[in-house]
């Protein structure tokens, strides 16, 4: 804690000084005809990209996909449906029911090695058990302003992402004196029950405060037994528009899901469904269900869970750069029920989780002449209610944007990680065996820290074409 609060004293000073320095745009160039803005994208991360004309602008560093312009062939429901269309990642479909199980993959990264963001706050790495996979059909589209995809473990802006980043941002509102505000409806149906509910309104007040507010109901029957599902999502923004050119906005995001375990449904039992596909109890890979393993009929087999995600987020323009930073808070409960195959009833109830944390960053200030520096920390905890620093995790950060000349740009820079933990000494007997005794015998805060850091050469041959190489060092957290 004491290394945390010397950072963010240091980095606070650093950006009062950088204030006193004349002002020099870093991401806006003036273009020779007629003042034109040429916007470099290779410095958009973690922030919302200015080409909000554009369906879709690929760079050499980022993918950023504007959510309302975006179509493709068929449905578009959640992200899932966007990804699919992005080169470099595997999306599996297995069904549109909302699944717990991996589904995306980076450059065939699964999500254990790549980091998922909502306006800049970490989504995966939550609670004690630290890797929870998202669960992207229960994300949909009616809050979501545009998406931004890091391939590759090259940007310093993310921590954790060794395969790359997805940072999903929102609609917060809009800047404006008119009272009527903008909305949209949807409904769909489908088979086997499908049937999805969905509205949003967005506007402004007086020039001051804008909203954002969006719903979401989906439920089904699903394609194989028990395989059911009932999902309700509600997502606000309110933001407000500061004197000072900056904005202040409050976030909370809610989801409510529950769905089954599809289930054995194989012709040799008693209990077979002929209604639903033959499910056969030998020939299956435990559905991907984790600790369950197969699920048998006869019972409760679900697993449901409860999301409240709230933040507060800040951007200010400040002297010759941006300055971003957030508060954040995560809240989850999840029961599972599942019956064995001699009808035996499991179930683990009452999973909570709770996640925490506080980033601050000084983004693309140009103190010297085609240089866009960026430097920017963080701290969180993960745990339960019990014990909320379960995990501690602190990092900071310093990256350099170069353009060496006209087509030759350098990346560089390194990332700082230490990490507390709790764990228990070499010779404890295991939590099954262990007394109370034993544990505060073996019991002691684990301490790790690592320096990351990152080198990223980019040549630009023609505007369709651009080489690059680089060379990073990357953490992974459990």
């Amino acid at each position: 804690m004491k290394m945390t609060k010397i950072f963010f004293v240091m980095m606070i000073s650093f950006v009062f000084i950088f204030c006193a320095v004349e002002y020099c745009p870093a991401h806006i160039d003036e273009g020779k005809e007629g003042g034109e803005q040429v916007y470099r994208l290779d410095k958009v991360i973690v922030r919302d990209h200015p080409l909000k004309d554009e369906s879709m602008v690929v760079t050499p560093d980022v993918t950023v996909i504007n959510v309302d312009k975006f179509q493709k062939a068929g449905s578009v429901q959640n992200i899932r449906d966007l990804l699919s269309e992005m080169l470099g990642i595997n999306v599996l479909r297995s069904s549109v029911t909302p699944s717990p199980t991996e589904s995306i993959y980076i450059r065939g990264f699964d999500q254990s090695r790549f980091q998922v963001f909502i306006d800049g706050r970490p989504m995966r790495l939550m609670g004690r058990s630290g890797y929870v996979k998202t669960d992207w059909t229960t994300m949909p589209l009616d809050n979501i302003e545009t998406i931004e995809i890091i391939r590759g473990s090259h940007s310093l802006l993310y921590p954790f992402s060794m395969g790359g980043a997805i940072n999903i941002i929102t609609k917060k509102g809009s800047k404006t004196d008119e009272i009527k505000p903008r909305g949209t409806a949807t409904t769909e149906f489908g088979s086997y029950g499908a049937q999805s509910y969905s509205a949003s309104i967005e506007g402004g007040l007086l020039n001051l405060i804008g909203y954002s507010f969006a719903g979401a109901h989906r439920e089904g029957d699903g394609y194989l037994r028990n395989n059911d599902y009932n999902t309700g999502s509600f997502n606000a923004r309110m933001t407000l528009f500061l004197p000072t050119g900056g904005t202040l906005t409050g976030g909370w995001d809610y989801v409510d899901n529950k769905t089954g375990y599809p289930v054995i449904n194989d012709p040799s039992r008693a209990d077979y469904d002929t209604s639903y596909p033959d499910v056969l109890e030998h020939d299956v890979d435990n559905f991907v269900h984790g600790p369950e393993g197969l699920v048998y009929p006869g019972g409760d087999s679900y697993w449901q869970k409860r999301t409240n995600e709230y933040s507060i987020l800040l951007d200010q323009p400040l002297g010759p750069g941006e300055l971003r930073a957030q508060v954040y808070q995560h809240e989850s409960n999840r029961d599972r029920y599942w019956l064995t195959s001699n009808g035996t009833k499991k179930e683990n109830l009452e999973i909570e989780e709770k996640n925490r944390g506080v980033f601050l960053d000084y983004l693309d200030f140009e103190l010297i002449k085609n240089h866009a520096f960026s430097i920017g920390g963080e701290y969180r905890t993960q745990g339960i209610p019990e014990n909320k620093d379960y995990y501690e995790i602190m990092s900071g950060y310093f990256q350099d944007v170069w353009s060496v000349t006209s087509p030759l740009t350098l990346i560089w820079g390194v990332r700082y990680y230490e990490f507390h933990s709790d764990a228990y000494k070499a010779g404890f007997p295991g939590m099954k065996t262990a007394t109370e005794a034993d544990k505060k015998a073996h019991e002691y805060r684990r301490k790790e820290n690592e320096w990351c850091p990152k080198v990223r050469l980019d040549y630009e041959v023609d505007p369709n074409l651009t080489l690059y190489a680089t060379v990073s060092r990357e953490m992974r957290m459990p």
